[in-house]
């Protein structure tokens, strides 16, 4: 029972954090690569698109908390020299910025599953065409 709760509550913790791990992944990934001179050496020769959109996703979810912190400071401040409605504003703005990078990853990890479907599909078919000629 002791370990069952201890081990719930981590999985809660690491709930917390998750967005924050995922821009740093993120931070990292575009770091490791950012000595490459061309845009062009980045891009896998066999899924040209799907890598371009994984750096693509990458590097919105690296701009997300700089612009949106950004934006919501500015809303506070606007909020709290005008009557104090928008400050409150721009606090709660902070909770869907906190969400942002674990939906946009979300998102990124279930298209690479329906492109990966997608090509083996493709494989399958094109199997199956060879084998009944």
């Amino acid at each position: 029972m002791k370990n069952s709760l201890l081990f719930s509550i981590k999985i809660i913790l690491f709930g917390i954090i998750l967005p924050f791990k995922i821009w740093k992944i993120s931070k990292d990934k575009l770091d490791a690569k950012s000595s490459i001179e061309t845009m062009n050496d980045l891009l896998d020769e066999d899924y040209i698109a799907t890598s371009w959109l994984d750096w693509y996703v990458d590097a919105i979810i690296f701009l997300v908390y700089p612009i949106g912190l950004i934006i919501s400071i500015m809303i506070s401040i606007a909020g709290y020299q005008a009557d104090g409605k928008l400050l409150f504003l721009g606090i709660i703005g902070l909770i869907p910025l906190y969400f942002i990078p674990l939906f946009i990853s979300f998102a990124r990890e279930l298209g690479g599953s329906f492109m990966l479907l997608h090509m083996n599909v493709k494989r399958i078919r094109k199997y199956l065409d060879d084998s009944n000629c």
